[in-house]
């Protein structure tokens, strides 16, 4: 079993005098007539951060055949671009750090509208990550920051900036991860599905996979997609993995998107399972995420869906 710690950090930078404009629109579908504005269109992407090109295989740590559970901790981080603080839960895999010179895999996992940093741990996903581990998967780590503001419109909010800028930096950093494209991996559940569709689709070379859990779509993000066409190949397309429930009330926006995708051959999977949007629905797939996102890290690639 896991265990979870409790931990302070030094803040990320010093507090500032003013709180920013903050924070994030509640999730609503993207109809298929909408398109992007003008400001949109011209918008660079959020201060990406700079990435390396993997040039060879990920470094194999050994296994750990201990039995032991990983560990979860939660941080404190200061945000100077949110102007507030904001927890961060981590979970650090069995006999992490007992060995020179390795570095490990992390997956960003981003929660939904009246959740928080733990909602993927009350899902399950720290002992479902040890179960991967321990039948011989390569050890990751979980990153799961919380999105205070969670209700604030998106054209307002910082967290996606902080996240590249200030997160990212931090984790890599702090922890023994390894700073490539191929190792960092991204995903969310409703709202943070949306966020984190837009975090890969604005920042096309800074995460390698990327999935998006009953999908909040947020404007613009289907038309950005489709627009690296311009100056990149299918192949270099991050994986990414779509799904929802047969009754989500989100389903217009999704299905959009993954038209969007299907119709410009880009790569990707989607799924769509019996459920609502709601908690039993991504309790009863979270083990398919998590398998998803750690079979990146085995040299396994995503299906083409046509």
């Amino acid at each position: 079993m896991w265990k979870s710690t409790l931990r302070i950090d030094i803040p990320l930078k010093p507090i500032v005098a003013g709180v920013c404009a903050l924070l994030l629109s509640a999730c609503t579908a993207l109809p298929p007539q909408e398109t992007p504005t003008a400001a949109e269109r011209s918008a660079p992407a959020v201060s990406p951060m700079p990435t390396v090109t993997p040039t060879a295989a990920l470094p194999t740590p050994a296994r750990c055949d201990r039995g032991q559970g990983g560990e979860v901790e939660r941080v404190t981080l200061h945000s100077e671009l949110q102007g507030l603080e904001y927890a961060v839960s981590v979970y650090t895999p069995p006999c992490y750090g007992e060995e020179e010179g390795v570095t490990y895999p992390v997956l960003y996992l981003l929660h939904g509208q009246n959740m928080d940093d733990t909602f993927w741990l009350s899902l399950g996903a720290a002992e479902i990550a040890d179960e991967l581990i321990a039948a011989g998967g390569r050890p990751f780590l979980m990153v799961m920051p919380q999105e205070v503001k969670n209700f604030d419109p998106v054209e307002e909010s910082h967290f996606d900036a902080s996240i590249l800028n200030e997160l990212i930096p931090w984790v890599e950093g702090h922890y023994r991860v390894c700073a490539e494209r191929a190792c960092r991996a991204i995903g969310g559940i409703s709202r943070g599905g949306g966020w984190a569709m837009r975090l890969a689709a604005r920042n096309f070379d800074t995460f390698g996979a990327v999935g998006a859990h009953s999908m909040g779509l947020m404007q613009g993000d289907a038309w950005q997609i489709q627009k690296h066409l311009e100056t990149r190949s299918l192949e270099e397309y991050p994986r990414i993995y779509l799904d929802r429930g047969e009754d989500d009330f989100l389903y217009e926006g999704i299905d959009y998107f993954e038209e969007i995708l299907r119709e410009n051959h880009i790569p990707h999977e989607f799924h769509i399972n019996p459920g609502k949007h709601d908690q039993a629905y991504w309790q009863a797939h979270v083990g398919e995420y998590l398998r998803w996102y750690a079979a990146g890290w085995e040299g396994r690639s995503s299906t083409v869906d046509k």
